[in-house]
């Protein structure tokens, strides 16, 4: 039993978490939680630092528990929320020291991929539900997620900037100034979602399901099942007496004592109240599948049908802002292609591993974004649209390095000179740099944006990496532009690059 056993701590702002799973069946042996730690001081949700005592005595009372079990393997988990990576790194060092753990925070794009990922392969009732149109709106402290699925496959996301613990603190300070905060409530709800009215597909076969929302799930889902169909009339009788206050506390059949008790549930319902207005589901849904499920479902075991379908989510969403911005697909396809080739022919000598494949595999598809705003300079343009647009599944230090590699995929390079690359941590340097060298190459290849070659061979040989390209046109541009950008491939790899043309098909 010792070596089958995992314990996963995850933590975010407001409760801690423990979970003893059995693998690989994912059987959970043991879960606990801890009491609610006070939040949303200083208009932050995240404070970790105020609540570190409270924290690590229960993570101590966590490490007895693993100890019963006689669990050797822990991973602990934190919710990034609203704190900066400074902040993030004294918590995170603060929690060492005093419990012996490091933590790995997640930002809300890696949190609601896994969760909605773990919805996706573990709720039988899914591919019945996203037949047509499904909405899975996943709420969260600081802030939500939305996320669209069309016959069954993942579409596009946004973040929504609308959390429980950031409403509930804005109903507090209005209720010092206004005696009914809740009009001026739905009317900010409502700024924060009108941007998205265009966006959203009403169709008459849509389904919405709504996630992180215990209140409801505890109302709406039976025992032993995972997802329970919301009574549209009840829910809103609910909610009509949630926004009278002194209806809150009448225990009556719409409101129970546990539920009237849930600083969050008033802030639930108005944003799903809101975001039904928007969609207009034929059916609304509530699940108990929740972030701590997701976590241990694909982070923690790296399941490899989990991480799947969250790298699938990453590529539809690299895609999208590739459409967005209007890139030239043909070339991506074309670019992508050929540095993937080359990525994995040149293993030895780049080391990366294949997580590293998939960022290329992302920074081929966007590099070019920055077209859209000028095509001179248009490296800068494109790591600035991506450091604005991070995308789902990814960490912070992932999405940075795709828009860094987007960067010095063209004419910069990333040297000490460099402001950006100079201030990167040198964990990532490196990676930043090799990756940038292998889609500076490829991109040459295809500098005439007319796909001219139609196969690469590659071979290592004294030193320098020759590169046969077989077309059956002429590759004038393409060498010229090849012996202008190869230079950093010599310079980060100490291998000289040579291109060697083939005719053929």
């Amino acid at each position: 039993m010792k070596n089958s056993l995992t314990a996963v701590i995850y933590l975010q702002p407001d409760q801690i978490f423990l979970r003893i799973i059995k693998l690989p069946s994912l059987k959970v042996v043991n879960d606990v939680r801890s009491g609610l730690f006070a939040i949303g001081e200083d208009n932050k949700t995240a404070n970790y630092r105020k609540n570190m005592a409270a924290i690590t005595d229960n993570i101590e009372g966590f490490k007895e528990l693993i100890s019963d079990y006689q669990v050797d393997d822990i991973k602990f988990y934190g919710a990034y929320e609203d704190m900066d990576s400074v902040t993030a790194s004294y918590v995170g060092d603060q929690l060492k020291v005093r419990t012996g753990l490091k933590i790995e925070w997640l930002n809300n794009n890696q949190l609601m991929a896994q969760s909605m990922s773990y919805i996706v392969d573990q709720l039988p009732e899914f591919k019945n539900l996203s037949k047509h149109c499904l909405y899975i709106l996943s709420i969260g402290l600081d802030s939500s997620t939305l996320a669209f699925f069309h016959h069954g496959n993942f579409e596009t996301s946004w973040e929504i900037d609308l959390g429980g613990a950031q409403i509930h603190r804005l109903v507090n300070q209005l209720r010092q100034t206004t005696t009914n905060p809740t009009e001026i409530i739905q009317d900010y709800i409502g700024s924060k979602l009108g941007y998205l009215a265009p966006e959203l597909t009403r169709q008459k076969k849509t389904t919405m399901i709504v996630q992180n929302a215990p209140s409801l799930a505890k109302r709406y889902v039976d025992k032993h099942q995972k997802i329970g169909e919301i009574d549209r009339q009840k829910f809103r009788e609910t909610f009509n007496h949630l926004l009278i206050p002194q209806d809150r506390y009448m225990y009556n059949n719409d409101i129970d004592p546990t539920e009237a008790q849930d600083e969050y549930i008033l802030p639930n319902y108005l944003v799903i109240a809101r975001m039904s207005d928007l969609i207009n589901p034929s059916s609304l849904y509530v699940t108990n599948l929740s972030i701590m499920d997701g976590i241990s479902n694909g982070i923690a075991t790296a399941n490899d049908v989990s991480q799947a379908t969250v790298n699938n989510m990453i590529r539809t969403s690299a895609d999208n802002i590739a459409k967005r911005y209007g890139i030239d697909f043909n070339h991506a396809d074309f670019v992508k292609k050929y540095a993937l080739q080359f990525f994995d022919e040149l293993r030895p000598i780049h080391r990366l591993s294949n997580h590293y494949r998939l960022l290329l595999e992302v920074a081929a598809k966007v590099d070019d974004i920055g077209n859209f705003i000028n095509q001179q300079g248009h490296y800068r343009h494109s790591a600035y649209i991506l450091e604005a647009n991070p995308m789902i599944g990814l960490s912070n230090e992932d999405n940075l390095i795709i828009a860094e590699v987007a960067r010095y995929h063209s004419t910069e390079s990333p040297t000490i000179d460099q402001s950006h690359y100079r201030h990167l941590d040198e964990d990532i340097q490196m990676p930043v740099a090799k990756l940038a060298a292998i889609l500076r190459l490829v991109d040459s290849l295809d500098d005439s944006r007319q796909q001219k070659i139609s196969r690469i061979q590659l071979k290592l040989k004294n030193g320098r990496l020759i590169i046969k390209a077989t077309s059956s046109d002429d590759l004038v541009l393409e060498s010229w532009s090849f012996s202008q950008k190869s230079q950093l491939f010599d310079d980060v790899f100490g291998i000289k690059p040579v291109l060697k043309e083939k005719e053929g098909r």
